[in-house]
């Protein structure tokens, strides 16, 4: 087993007295892998480790992103990271920007759906995807889960990136292009209601765009990691139906270096303390043990299977 240690101060929100000694089960640290510094993953990922290390634990939550998470990872500088499990399929395919197969990764846990949301101002006649086409849009930064998925979308539209005059930056950026309109409107892959969103639909009238069943077949033989769903009716101003479109899940991810004792650990500690876990984000406020197994998009870790079924969740 590869163990590695991380040369990075640790947040003191996440550090913790050594492993409780009678538990020989539990890792000996947990260094987590998550989001950027004042994002939502990145505060999750503090409270996790605060959770752990009142276990015993040491833990510490670390910046990073969905997509260079499952590299830290698999290399084994860190125990634990987030990602959305579109990136497992595209990183085991060595898709771009993986310039490698990577394989050697594990679901622990599904924490909950981000959803790909597609606003447009009404007054651009906008109605569906296909009218993307020629329309200055906005996405995030290349290599982001935002940008894979509006590729995805596209792609299963017959559109290509080329089509439709991308412009790249935060989701204030987006926000604030479309109320200037200057662009037609933006894209996020986020648990809903989006604070960004919820300010530009208050501002002016807008429209989420649908993904077709025609679509989402497209999207789902591509990738395993997308899962249907529906943006709820009355999430946005204006909203008055249910918007069909794709989801992708937050995954709480293992490299192969942690023992099936240890993933073991991890989830029934997770389980045991969920109404901490609940509190960490709304979108986790409802979430049962039933849901964390339900790991898509990437192979579940034996550990982690183990005491699920113990628990009759699977």
């Amino acid at each position: 087993m590869r163990k590695f240690l991380l040369a990075v101060p640790m947040l003191a929100m996440g550090l913790g007295g050594p492993a409780n000694a009678q538990d020989a089960s539990a890792p000996s640290q947990l260094t987590i892998f998550s989001g950027p510094q004042g994002g939502s993953w990145y505060a999750m990922a503090g409270g996790m480790a605060q959770m752990f290390s009142n276990e015993g634990v040491r833990s510490n939550a670390e910046v990073g992103a969905g997509i260079s998470n499952v590299v830290v990872v698999d290399q084994g500088r860190g125990e634990l990271g987030y990602t959305m499990s579109i990136v497992p399929d595209m990183a085991a395919k060595g898709q771009p920007p993986f310039q490698e197969a990577i394989t050697e990764i594990y679901g622990l846990a599904n924490l909950g759906s981000n959803y790909v949301q597609m606003l447009v101002r009404t007054d651009t006649g906008i109605e569906d995807v296909s009218g993307l086409k020629g329309q200055v849009f906005g996405s995030q930064p290349v290599g982001s889960v935002t940008a894979v998925a509006l590729e995805s979308v596209l792609g299963a539209y017959g559109l290509k990136e080329g089509d439709v005059e991308i412009v790249r930056g935060s989701q204030t950026y987006g926000a604030n292009e479309t109320k200037d309109r200057r662009i037609a409107g933006y894209t996020a892959t986020s648990n809903p209601p989006t604070p960004s969103f919820i300010e530009v639909s208050e501002t002016l009238d807008t429209r989420f765009l649908p993904i077709s069943d025609d679509a989402f077949a497209k999207l789902k033989a591509d990738n395993s990691g997308f899962v249907r769903n529906a943006i709820p009716a009355g999430t946005y101003r204006g909203q008055d139906e249910d918007v069909p479109t794709a989801s992708t899940a937050l995954i709480l991810m293992s490299g192969d270096e942690m023992t099936d004792d240890e993933a073991y650990w991890v989830v029934k500690t997770m389980v045991e303390n969920i109404e901490k876990l609940r509190g960490m984000h709304a979108g986790m406020r409802e979430i049962t043990i039933e849901d964390m197994a339900q790991v898509v998009g990437i192979e579940m870790h034996p550990g982690a299977r183990r005491y699920y079924e113990e628990a009759g969740a699977l």
